[in-house]
């Protein structure tokens, strides 16, 4: 076997541990190998050799220790023992405790969402199962609709790896506000299969955050310090709701904040629906934002149902629904050790093919293997099984931001630091403004000088008295209602 050169900066008080690289087949008993130990401080070589595992060699001040696994450790004799002791003492990592970890992570998120499945096995199970009834990519439209919030692009991205660019009706927490002519846009781009037939595949989610620490709501992103958090629309329309009651948050229908008009639609809906679930000003004190959450996915899944009712002709086109709630699985602190998760917990999956409705248990499919799921959707540093379900390492969906991203800026800023220390440079007086800025500057325009908007336009008719007779005799009437 080859030398093998070691090079040791080592003081008296300390030890080096070096892995030796060589699998333990490698190092058999009565072979020889060999070890350059360089002093930094002498820069004086010792050429040692070990006939065995478990080898101890002395080398003028220091200890050798050549470990039964190929592990090198170099120091003094005291340091060479403490070492010793904390090896023996650190628990033997078994092979699975990947897996483990993953399990327990896919735990947490499923004490809140019982059948949570990670992203990318959920979606290969809802590629599988729709192409059993003729959907794919090439003969299909993806019409989804998430939240506006840019980590939902995790799931959409996704999706488009699978049927290609998406017809989006987003909305604030996955409010749906497209409307009949909305859904019938996307429906006039779907691709026409060879029988001459549309075909569609909605997806619909509202999303939340259980981090890593499993708690609900918070959120670590890139370049924010502190927490973040998700769904912030259904945060802020839960709050409002425990606090301002459930009665006066039930507005009239087609009713709407003209300068909030997404968030105040969300709220009213998600008010509607509580009430008409049994809800009153007490109980909804007692909601949490997983309850919300949930409520949230069945008013948005069922005004998909409607709109779909409304829009789609069966004699010329086939559809599926895919629904359920979105789930970031991210680490506690966004630059952290721990794999960013995205999970999907699907409440309803099924196909309408010439007119029949077919319901489809994606819990019943089997996950792909590790290796399966590296060449469909990627290498990446942890993909394995967690649980029932398939994990995969989520890459941040920031082009200009990711765990390795941050570390490797933290490093270069604190290499400029001390290169400017160590050259004496000076950027004091420096202008980091474009000289070229003063000479894009105009004036005013005329149109953004007088106050024309649409909300100036609408607030006028508050004060028309006629509208705002009519105005009380709609709210008199549907409190009479309730």
């Amino acid at each position: 076997m080859a030398p093998l050169a070691l090079c040791a900066a080592a003081s008296h008080a300390q030890c080096t541990r070096v892995s030796a690289g060589i699998s333990r087949r490698s190092v058999q008993p009565a072979r020889l190998f060999s070890s350059r130990v360089a002093h930094k401080a002498g820069r004086r070589a010792v050429l040692v050799a070990a006939e065995a595992q478990g080898s101890v060699i002395e080398a003028g001040d220091k200890t050798i220790i050549v470990e039964s696994d190929g592990t090198i450790i170099i120091g003094s004799p005291e340091a060479v023992a403490r070492a010793q002791a904390n090896s023996d003492n650190e628990e033997a990592a078994p092979e699975s405790a990947e897996t483990d970890y993953l399990a327990g992570r896919a735990n947490a998120v499923q004490k809140h969402f019982e059948g949570s499945l990670g992203a990318d096995d959920f979606m290969q199970r809802v590629e599988m199962a729709l192409f059993a009834f003729g959907f794919t990519g090439d003969n299909s439209i993806a019409m989804v609709n998430l939240c506006r919030d840019e980590v939902t692009l995790t799931l959409k991205h996704r999706i488009e790896d699978v049927f290609g660019s998406a017809f989006s009706t987003n909305g604030l927490g996955g409010a749906l506000t497209c409307g009949v002519t909305g859904m019938g846009a996307g429906f006039s781009h779907s691709p026409l299969c060879s029988s001459n037939k549309e075909r569609y595949v909605f997806f619909s989610f509202p999303h939340i955050s259980i981090n890593a620490s499993g708690e609900v709501g918070p959120m670590s992103r890139p370049g924010r310090p502190g927490q973040s958090c998700a769904c912030g629309a259904l945060i802020k329309a839960t709050n409002e709701i425990k606090s301002e009651g459930l009665t006066c948050n039930c507005k009239i229908p087609g009713v709407h904040d003209a300068v909030d008009p997404e968030m105040s639609i969300l709220k009213q809906r998600i008010a509607r629906r509580l009430r008409h679930e049994g809800h009153n000003d007490d109980s909804v004190k007692d909601l949490t934002l997983v309850d919300v959450t949930k409520v949230a996915e069945r008013t948005i899944s069922d005004d998909l149902e409607f709109l779909i009712s409304k829009t789609v002709n069966t004699d010329k086109a086939d559809y599926a629904v895919i629904t359920g709630v979105q789930i970031h699985n991210w680490a506690k602190d966004f630059e952290d050790a721990s794999p960013n998760m995205e999970f999907v917990a699907p409440t309803s999956a099924y196909v309408v093919v010439n007119g029949v409705k077919t319901h489809i248990d994606l819990t019943a499919m089997p996950p792909m293997t590790p290796r399966q799921m590296r060449l469909v959707a990627g290498p990446a540093d942890v993909c394995n099984q967690g649980g029932q379900t398939m994990l995969r390492e989520e890459e941040a969906p920031y082009a200009f931001d990711s765990k390795d991203a941050r570390r490797s800026q933290k490093a270069r800023l604190q290499r400029y630091l001390s290169l400017m220390k160590e050259e004496g440079l000076d950027a004091s007086g420096s202008n980091s403004t474009p000289v070229w800025q003063s000479k894009i500057t105009t004036t005013t325009p005329a149109r953004c000088a007088t106050a024309d908007n649409s909300v100036i336009i609408d607030s006028s008719f508050n004060t028309d008295p006629e509208l705002s007779k009519i105005r009380e005799q709609l709210e008199e009437k549907y409190r009479v209602a309730q």
